[in-house]
C-alpha cells in the first residue's frame, strides 16, 4: 500500500512538472504570420534595437557609440543578418547615431529614416555623409506618417513635430518617437525624449498605448512623466543604459513612476541583451541575465517586483 502511495505522488509531481512546463513555454506561432523578435541590445550607455519581422525584414533602431559599431556588426552577422532593410537614427547624439557607422561602413543598407536634423558633430557627420556616399534613400520622419515594413509590419511616428523644436534641448526633444504594431502588440521606441516632448505628443493627441516601452533617455528623471506614461500603460518597460554611467540613469524617480504605472523594468546594465518576442496576441521576453526577475515573462502574468 506504501509503494502504492510513492508511485501515485510521483505521478502527481510529473503531473504538475508537466503542466507548469506547459505554462512556461512560448505559444506556438501562427504559421501564417510568424513571429517578429525584437533584441534591445547591451550597448552600455547608449540606444540600439534590432527587429526581425515574420517576413524577414532587419529593422536597426539606433546603433549605441561608435565603439560598440564592430560588436553590433558581429552581433547581427552571428545572427544571420545579411542586410539591414530600414536604419532607424532616433537623433543625432553620438551614443545613438555611433554604432551606426560601422553599420553602413560592413553592411548593405536599403533605407534610413531619421529626424533629418542639423547638428554639428563629426561623427553625425560621416554618418550623413556615408548616407549620401552610398545613396540610401532617407525618409524624414515627422508626427503623423506612417510607415510599413512588409507585409505584418506597422509604424507611426509621434514626433518629432513640423516644425521641429528649437527650445528646450532640442536634439533630445526632436527624437524620432516610433509606435510599432503587430497585431494587437504595440512597441514605442522613445529615443531620448524629455518632458516637453512628451506632452507635445499628448496635446497633439497621438496615440501612445503600448504593452513594450523602451524608456526614454535610458531613465532619465527629466522624461517618463506621469501622465505620459498613464497613456502608455506599459507592461513592459526596458531601459538602455550603460553600468555605472556618469549621469546616474536610471533616476530613482522615473523607475518610481514606471513601477506606479504597472510595468515590469528591465535593463541592460543588468540584464544584457533583452529579446521580446511576439506573435501579434502574445508574448514573452528573455533577458540575457535574469538577475532579480523571472528569466521569462509572458503577457498577462503580474509585473516582477
Amino acid at each position: 500500500m506504501r509503494a502504492y502511495r510513492v508511485l501515485q505522488a510521483a505521478i502527481v509531481l510529473l503531473l504538475l512538472i508537466a503542466v507548469s512546463i506547459a505554462l512556461w513555454a512560448p505559444p506556438t506561432p501562427s504559421a501564417a504570420t510568424g513571429l517578429l523578435q525584437v533584441t534591445f541590445l547591451d550597448v552600455s550607455q547608449g540606444d540600439a534595437a534590432w527587429l526581425k519581422t515574420p517576413d524577414g525584414w532587419d529593422i536597426l533602431i539606433d546603433g549605441g557609440e561608435e565603439s560598440e559599431g564592430p560588436g553590433l556588426v558581429s552581433y547581427l552577422q552571428s545572427h544571420g543578418v545579411t542586410d539591414i532593410e530600414v536604419l532607424v537614427l532616433s537623433h543625432p547624439h553620438a551614443d545613438h547615431v555611433g554604432g551606426l557607422i560601422a553599420i553602413l561602413e560592413n553592411m548593405g543598407v536599403d533605407g534610413a529614416v531619421t529626424n533629418c536634423q542639423d547638428h554639428s558633430s563629426t561623427v553625425y557627420q560621416t554618418f550623413k555623409d556615408l548616407l549620401a556616399t552610398k545613396a540610401i534613400p532617407t525618409v524624414c520622419a515627422r508626427d503623423g506618417d506612417s510607415l510599413a515594413w512588409g507585409s505584418y509590419i506597422s509604424a507611426t511616428v509621434v514626433n518629432p513635430p513640423d516644425p521641429l523644436m528649437t527650445a528646450p534641448d532640442p536634439i533630445n526633444n526632436n527624437s524620432v518617437v516610433l509606435r510599432i504594431s503587430y497585431d494587437t502588440i504595440d512597441f514605442l521606441f522613445t529615443g531620448d525624449i524629455e518632458s516637453e516632448a512628451e506632452a507635445g505628443i499628448l496635446g497633439r493627441g497621438r496615440t501612445v498605448e503600448a504593452e513594450i516601452l523602451k524608456v526614454a533617455h535610458h531613465g532619465s528623471g527629466s522624461s517618463s512623466t506621469t501622465l505620459f506614461l498613464a497613456q502608455v500603460a506599459p507592461e513592459i518597460a526596458v531601459i538602455s543604459v550603460g553600468a555605472s554611467n556618469p549621469y546616474d540613469h536610471p533616476d530613482p524617480e522615473a523607475l518610481q513612476r514606471l513601477r506606479d504605472a504597472g510595468a515590469a523594468i528591465y535593463r541592460t546594465d543588468l540584464h544584457g541583451t533583452i529579446v521580446v518576442t511576439t506573435d501579434g496576441t502574445t508574448y514573452w521576453l528573455e533577458p540575457e541575465t535574469s538577475y532579480l526577475y523571472l528569466p521569462l515573462v509572458m503577457k498577462g502574468w503580474p509585473p516582477a517586483p
